[in-house]
């Protein structure tokens, strides 16, 4: 039960921004921020990256080869699909690639799977070697194909 605290956690600032009066929010807002970014945003990370297994990336690193193929590929394959015609190639591929990007909120669900037990060590410290690999790749790409032509 102890990943629930974190759906917990969520939950109750999606329900508290629901609740309280728009001033009172915006006054307490700057103060929940710096708290959040400061001090809990580094602890959370660290205890991401402590939960990583390096034996385990050293003995399956197809695994995180398999793991990105897979995200990537259908990512790439279905915004080309239902895209190309309407951005053209380079466009649509840079928008699959941007559809792939994986945020904080997918770590916290890994590591809620993790504490529960639902997955793997190996499994979660290969999910978190191909978030961790691609942002550079991503950014790059990103910055070399939007800075070549105008965009549609």
């Amino acid at each position: 039960f102890e990943s629930l605290a974190t759906v917990g956690a969520i939950f109750g600032g999606i329900v508290l921004r629901g609740l309280l009066p728009k001033e009172r929010l915006h006054e307490n807002e700057k103060n929940i921020e710096f708290l959040g970014y400061i001090l809990l945003s580094p602890l959370f990370f660290l205890s991401i990256g402590a939960k990583v297994s390096l034996t385990s990336l050293l003995l399956a690193p197809l695994l995180i080869v398999l793991i990105w193929a897979v995200a990537k590929g259908s990512a790439l394959s279905a915004s080309f699909l239902l895209f190309h015609k309407l951005l053209g190639n380079k466009y649509c591929l840079l928008m699959g690639l941007g559809l792939s990007v994986r945020f904080s909120t997918s770590l916290i669900v890994q590591l809620i799977l993790l504490n529960s037990g639902f997955i793997s060590l190996t499994l979660y410290s290969a999910l978190i070697a191909t978030a961790l690999l691609m942002k550079p790749v991503i950014i790059g790409f990103y910055s070399w194909g939007l800075s070549k032509g105008k965009p549609p």
